[in-house]
């Protein structure tokens, strides 16, 4: 297989993006394996917590792809220095905003996790970790958007130095506080909030020493009207899809919740797994869409086209090795998490149907990150809604509860709700390579 300069250009962005994806879930991960050791309801009351989490990073991951898709587009037209007046204006507004719907969150906290499926006897639990994981994920959501520059300007390998130390600094504490290693007293599951807290601080800071760096923090934090009318057009099309994936993921959970201690164990022990690759996949989608952000700012359709068919093929390339690595190394994956014979017996059949699903995943993913970069966010957000917020919930019911399949039709639901998303958006793609490809045929003439 040959590998062109278009190849390397294309890998330079997604591999950084990808291992920087692998390493924020490695974040969640930690302290999934980490409390693994302490029983299956230190598992799930860690675990409940999840979709608490991705529901508040909605907004702040819409953000950073909004800052994203700016900033590449006007990264490919010589514009670099609107990157730090739209990233001021986005951290001064928005980081209001996050900052008032975290403390909403905080004061509903309990009231959030028991209408998530989190049961009595363990919320108190639950609640130990997540009062602390809560003001983590305030950091976390500032940092998504901070770096949502630097991503733009196709320096993925900063983001993944900066989120890797943070990841060191996370397991090492994490584990420490946990076990009760050296001077550190045994804390259990609050160990392993505190420990997430102190790595997301230490990646916060490491951002923003380089946006200092590079001068990017410096003049008006004020937003203007050509802020406005740059950011509300590409806002409103990636919040939908942000916002429909996170409401059917809520309703997906709370339905396989209500299974039970254990199986929801499973579930989040396998899902949370699942995340690897999901994220790595995520890190190809960042690449397509910077490369054809920046193609479409500079009006390069074929250098646009290309980068499209680069991205489909390294997305193939490395869902077939996720594949084939989860159906090898499932037993020993599982084993990381969990001891309980009757766990690892469910979770091993439910294994298959992930290693299944990096196909569609890597697909839907990839494709959607260079649809946004097209400027086809609302088209991928309204797809996003048919598929996850209405698809996956009435299939799951239909398959949990109505024909009694249990946590295998949970996952047979997902499977079947990223297949139709990866449809979707390869008839879209096509649709815009054609019209693509005319135009340059077009022009050529």
């Amino acid at each position: 297989m040959t590998v062109g300069r278009y190849d390397r250009k294309y890998l330079s962005i997604a591999l950084p993006a990808a291992m920087e994806g692998v390493f924020m879930i490695l974040l969640a991960n930690v302290d999934i394996i980490l409390v693994g050791t302490l029983g299956v309801t230190a598992i799930a009351a860690v675990s409940i917590f999840t979709q608490p989490r991705l529901m508040i990073l909605t907004l702040a991951r819409t953000l950073s792809s909004v800052v994203t898709l700016l900033t590449a587009e006007n990264y490919g037209q010589g514009q670099t220095q609107i990157a730090g007046k739209i990233l001021r204006a986005t951290l001064l507004v928005w980081g209001v905003i996050l900052t008032l719907l975290h403390a909403l969150f905080f004061s509903y906290l309990a009231d959030i996790l028991l209408w998530m499926g989190a049961e009595e006897n363990y919320l108190p639990l639950a609640l130990r970790y997540a009062d602390i994981a809560l003001v983590a994920v305030w950091f976390t959501s500032l940092t998504a958007i901070m770096q949502g520059v630097m991503l733009g300007f196709g320096d993925a390998k900063a983001v993944l130095q900066t989120n890797l130390q943070g990841n060191i600094v996370n397991l090492l504490l994490s584990a420490a506080l946990i076990f009760g290693w050296g001077i550190f007293p045994a804390m259990g599951v609050t160990g392993a909030a505190i420990g997430t807290l102190v790595g997301t601080i230490y990646t916060f800071g490491g951002t923003l020493l380089y946006l200092r760096q590079e001068n990017l923090l410096g003049g008006s934090w004020l937003p203007d009207k050509n802020y406005w009318r740059a950011l509300l057009p590409v806002f409103g099309g990636v919040f939908g899809e942000q916002g429909f994936e996170r409401l059917g993921m809520v309703l997906y959970t709370r339905l396989v919740a209500g299974l039970g201690a254990m199986p929801y164990a499973v579930h989040a022990i396998c899902m949370n797994f699942c995340d690897f690759y999901y994220s790595f996949a995520g890190g190809l989608g960042k690449a397509s869409m910077v490369l054809t952000g920046q193609a479409r700012g500079q009006k390069n359709t074929g250098l646009l086209l290309r980068y499209i068919a680069v991205g489909n093929k390294w997305c193939f390339i490395f869902s077939a090795l996720a594949c084939i690595m989860i159906l090898m190394f499932r037993q020993e994956i599982l084993a990381l998490y969990a001891a309980d014979s009757e766990a690892l017996a469910l979770g091993s059949v439910v294994m298959l149907v992930v290693a299944a699903v990096s196909f569609p995943e890597g697909k839907a993913l990839t494709s959607a990150g260079a649809l946004r970069g097209c400027g086809k966010t609302t088209a991928v957000a309204i797809y996003s809604f048919v598929s996850i917020a209405l698809l996956r919930p009435l299939v799951t019911w239909l398959f949990v509860y109505t024909w009694g399949w249990g946590l295998m039709g949970a996952w047979l639901a997902l499977a079947l709700d990223q297949s139709a998303r990866a449809v979707s958006a390869e008839i879209l793609l096509y649709r815009v390579r054609r019209c693509l490809h005319e135009k340059d045929i077009q022009n050529r003439s």
